[in-house]
């Protein structure tokens, strides 16, 4: 492993911190008195309940109540607090996930990608990342696990897994009804509940949530073409959703347990307006001026309609039985569908000149069988899953020249499905050599198939209009009546893109507990994702798109320490990893003639080399005063990109892979007796800077490093009915991006929040 390459500034900034925090010998034994020692973290990572000091993984867990005390309301909260993670809303979405983890990902959300990072709920994997920004209620424990995953869970991902896990009943009658309101005119309710059927065996509950809010800024609209002014506006950054879960548990006995649970997200907040983050080329057609930057970062002009809607659901059916007190199965079912509707403006402007209505479907079905073996020195996991799905979309490329909305656009019609199958075996073993020597292997066989149909046509549609919902073509929203045919550039049916693959990821991990508080750790894990067809491929200029793209693979040697000092005050874990990305699937540009403008391929063109390293630490300093730090560091850099022939690394970077990732955390607890008891949380959080595209910079990247500074205050009664909770996030009010683009027809940058407030009220019984 080459030698970590630290910059001086943001390592000294890091010690500076630590230092800070008070995570010192003395300070530690100082407190030792006080018979003060951290709770111990139980988490599934390996398929079996295990303390989290005792698993050679890198992972963050989060229980309820500390997910509850730091104000963690959505799971793009988390990267914050995990180092070298990136959860953020995909640009020009509310509820489609973009995840990255140690550099490894999926930027672009479009049907047929395989995600790199694989998210989880309740065992049951989400093949597509709309929806898949999930609000954190109802939630047992959440689990974020670094590195490729394979040998233990369902389907193969190559960056790492986020796992959510909602609360399994008590078997007791309970509800709890909490309220918010908040900055921007937040206003939401959750209620949550359950009921025994059959006592002691039949449990039935629920859980809802519904949250509004008003905009971050406005999207400008009604547009008078004459005089080159807006008369009207609509909410940017605005909320509307609604999520529910139901389900059904039944143990008649302590061997037998059946879960039933079915849940929906809906989702009506607006579509997401990207502000000009630079100059446009555009100009207003009645004065000639052009269209300028944003002033306000969460300000934009649209031309598209605001309207837009996502919906996923599904349910879930889970069976084990323990056939001995050593050996269990365990049977997961899951369906899954999903609707999206959207308009994506790329030049945020009132014309129609780079305009993209869009729609997609997917559907999905799992099945999953496991063994679980646990003996004194030997525990076995092994599994069998199988997948099938189908992911559909279509959109229109609105163009126009000169004159604008007049109603007559060329347009570029792009569609087509993905169906997958995917069928695989696993099996991960863990054999004690040793009182302190735990050597563990795993390997996992995947094979999967592949189908689609592509078609690209050209079209000059008669009747699309700005601010409809029917812009574009009758290929998606339009009307067919009103469209020319030109021609067909891509047709590629089911049985023309047809292929499969198949791999075996093997991962092997040692362990040696040096001491009954030190353990070390070192591993080797191996991840796959499946290849694919390019949805916007188009054969006339790209005869290949009809074989598609193969598999990228990463591969991951990790060192590791993980111990619990000073009579288990100080958690403090240390990750070294070096990791090969190989075959990387990048998408590739270049610019056409008009009016086609460009087109876009997706190739394995790329190598690339990360390596880093992680540091959680987290310190019990008195009885109620904790202090916790994170720390990232990556060097993630392309090897080698294969462009025309030629090898263009030198001028592309990675995506989403920012050098440094932080935070420090101080945490007070203190029980007031009949007064109830108060937990207050700050952090600081640390991100350098990010690109948004391999081989371009734009105005759109986050090219200053931030620190965002978040607060929380929670009260709980005596009675433990009641509590109170105060969240403050971005106190300061910071600027940052999360995303953009850059078309040519603008660069446009996307937002995280500015500073809000929320005050929540609950009562539990």
């Amino acid at each position: 492993m080459n030698i970590l390459k630290l910059s001086r500034k943001p390592l000294a900034a890091f010690i500076a911190l630590a230092s800070g925090i008070g995570l010192t010998t003395g300070q530690v034994l100082a407190n030792t008195a006080n018979n003060t020692s951290l709770e111990e973290i139980i988490v599934t990572a390996q398929k079996r309940a295990q303390n989290q000091q005792e698993v050679p993984i890198s992972i963050t867990a989060y229980n309820a109540l500390e997910l509850e005390n730091k104000g963690i309301t959505s799971i793009i909260d988390l990267e914050k607090s995990s180092p070298n993670t990136q959860l953020r809303e995909s640009r020009a979405t509310n509820s489609t996930l973009t995840a990255y983890i140690r550099g490894v990902g999926q930027q672009d959300p479009l049907w047929g990608f395989e995600p790199g990072v694989g998210i989880y709920v309740d065992d049951i994997y989400y093949a597509r990342p709309q929806a898949a920004v999930m609000e954190v209620f109802d939630v047992e424990r959440i689990e974020i696990l670094r590195g490729p995953q394979g040998t233990l869970y369902g389907k193969n991902t190559v960056g790492g897994a986020l796992k959510y896990i909602t609360r399994k009943m008590t078997g007791d009658a309970s509800a709890k009804i909490k309220v918010a309101v908040g900055s921007y005119n937040q206003r939401e309710i959750m209620l949550s509940g359950q009921l025994p059927v059959i006592e002691d065996q039949l449990f039935i509950g629920a859980a809802l949530a519904k949250m509004d809010r008003d905009g971050y800024g406005d999207v400008a609209t009604g547009y008078d073409i004459a005089t080159g002014t807006f008369n009207d506006s609509e909410e940017n950054y605005d909320k509307d959703a609604l999520v529910y879960r139901f389900n059904v548990e039944y143990s008649p006995n302590d061997k037998l347990f059946l879960r039933f649970a079915a849940d929906k997200t809906d989702d009506d907040s607006n579509q997401r307006c990207g502000s000009q983050s630079s100059q446009t080329v555009l100009t207003h057609p009645a004065t000639g001026e052009l269209f300028l930057a944003s002033r306000d970062p969460y300000d934009g002009a649209c031309g598209t309609s605001h309207k837009s809607n996502v919906e996923n659901e599904g349910f879930s059916f889970t069976a084990s039985y323990a056939l001995t007190d050593a050996l269990s199965i365990k049977y997961v079912f899951s369906d899954r569908e999903g609707e999206t509707q959207q308009f994506i403006d790329f030049e945020s402007t009132p014309l129609d000149a780079f305009d993209i209505p869009a729609a997609y479907t997917d559907e999905q079905q799992s099945h999953e069988l496991q063994i679980n073996y646990s003996a004194d020195r030997f525990a076995l996991v092994g599994g069998i899953y199988y997948f099938e799905g189908n992911s559909a979309g279509a959109f229109d490329v609105v163009l126009n020249n000169t004159p604008y909305m007049d109603g007559s656009h060329f347009d570029l019609a792009i569609g087509g499905d993905v169906d997958t199958e995917s069928l695989s075996a696993y099996l991960n073993g863990s054999f004690d050599l040793t009182d302190n020597i735990t050597i563990t292997a795993g390997a996992r066989i995947t094979r999967d198939d592949k189908n689609s149909n592509i078609q690209q046509i050209s079209y000059i549609t008669g009747n699309s209009f700005p601010y409809t919902t029917n812009q574009g073509s009758g290929f998606t929203a339009g009307n067919p009546v009103d469209d020319l045919f030109l021609g067909a550039s891509t047709d590629i049916s089911d049985d023309e893109a047809d292929d499969s693959w198949s791999e075996v990821s093997p991962s092997i991990k040692v362990d040696w507990k040096i001491t009954k508080d030190i353990m070390l750790y070192i591993s080797y894990a191996e991840g796959f994702k499946s290849g694919g067809f390019d949805m916007r491929g188009n054969a006339a200029l790209n005869p290949n798109v009809v074989n598609g793209y193969d598999p990228e693979t990463v591969e991951t040697l990790e060192i590791g320490i993980k111990s619990q000092l000073f009579d288990d005050r100080l958690r403090l874990n240390l990750t070294l990893f070096d990791m090969d990305y190989d075959d990387m699937q990048l998408t590739v540009q270049t610019s056409q003639p008009p009016p086609v403008f460009f087109s876009s391929d997706v190739v394995n063109a790329g190598t690339a080399e990360i390596r880093g390293f992680e540091i959680e630490a987290l310190a019990q300093l008195t009885p109620s005063f904790s202090s916790s730090l994170s720390v990232g560091h990556m060097n993630a850099e392309l090897i080698e990109v294969i462009s025309g022939g030629v090898d263009v690394s030198d001028t592309w970077e990675m995506l989403n892979a920012p050098d440094w990732t932080g935070q420090i955390g101080f945490n007070y607890d203190a029980d007031l007796g009949d007064l109830g008891s108060i937990a207050l949380n700050t952090a600081a959080t640390y991100r350098d800077t990010s690109r948004n595209f391999n081989n371009v910079t734009c105005s759109c990247d986050q090219d200053d490093s931030y620190t965002l500074w978040d607060a929380s205050a929670n009260w709980y009664s005596s009675d433990d009915h009641w509590s109170i909770s105060l969240y403050l996030k971005n106190i300061e009010d910071k600027e940052y991006k999360t995303g953009g683009y850059n078309l040519g027809s603008g660069e446009l940058a996307f937002y995280g929040p500015p500073r809000t407030w929320t005050l929540g009220v609950s009562y539990q019984f």
